[in-house]
């Protein structure tokens, strides 16, 4: 085996060996199952949460001028 080719091997191996290690750390680091259900359930909430807000401006935008200004007094006098 010549010189060059013991380097070559050499590099292939490190290479190798750095890749096996890389794969091996970000397999353990991944998200577990808990994590993603938890971001999940979240974002269930925002989007029940987002629909409900722009049921409220579709409501807000299409209703008569007259029903507005009564929905807003009352606010106005609960609040």
């Amino acid at each position: 085996m010549s010189m060059w080719t013991a380097i070559a091997l050499i590099v292939v191996a490190g290479i190798a060996g750095e890749a096996w290690r890389h794969h091996l750390k970000s397999r353990s680091s991944g998200a577990s199952k808990e994590a993603l259900d938890q971001l999940n359930n979240r974002m269930d909430a925002l989007d029940a949460e987002m629909r409900e807000r722009v049921e409220t401006l579709e409501r807000i935008v299409t209703d008569s001028k007259d029903d507005l200004k009564r929905q807003f007094d009352h606010l106005d006098k609960a609040g």
